[in-house]
């Protein structure tokens, strides 16, 4: 299902890219795992030219993106959306509404549902971009 994963792993304002070719869950939870908001920022998951997922951020809240037939799905929480959160994501600081920044459970559980089915966890909120 999953083609490959990769991380980056910045230094400084360099980075280098670490890849997994059909990797297992334990691979991708490893993955996961790292994102730190510093050194690991993004996780990227390559199903197909129209299928993938971006998770970045870390370590306490993170963006997951989802893409599914070229139609890109961003994961929601419940808040109201009236202030933003500052992340590092792809190496870029950014501030992000807080109602898509995610906590570490709800990532990994919809991560792991796609990187399993190859679908979006209906059970959570997703706003379709």
């Amino acid at each position: 299902m999953i083609k490959s994963i990769s991380i980056d792993a910045w230094n400084g304002a360099t980075f280098k890219e670490e890849i997994v070719v059909n990797p297992t869950w334990t691979d991708a939870l490893s993955f996961l795992r790292k994102l730190d908001g510093d050194k690991f920022t993004l996780v990227f998951f390559e199903v197909s030219d129209t299928d993938s997922a971006l998770v970045g951020g870390g370590p306490e809240y993170f963006i997951v993106s989802i893409t599914i037939d070229d139609t890109i799905y961003t994961l929601m929480n419940d808040k109201q959306g009236n202030c933003e959160i500052p992340l590092v994501v792809g190496g870029q600081l950014g501030n992000y509404c807080d109602n898509i920044c995610i906590e570490l459970i709800p990532m990994l559980e919809a991560i792991k549902y796609f990187y399993e089915t190859g679908k979006l966890l209906e059970l959570h909120k997703w706003k379709q971009e």
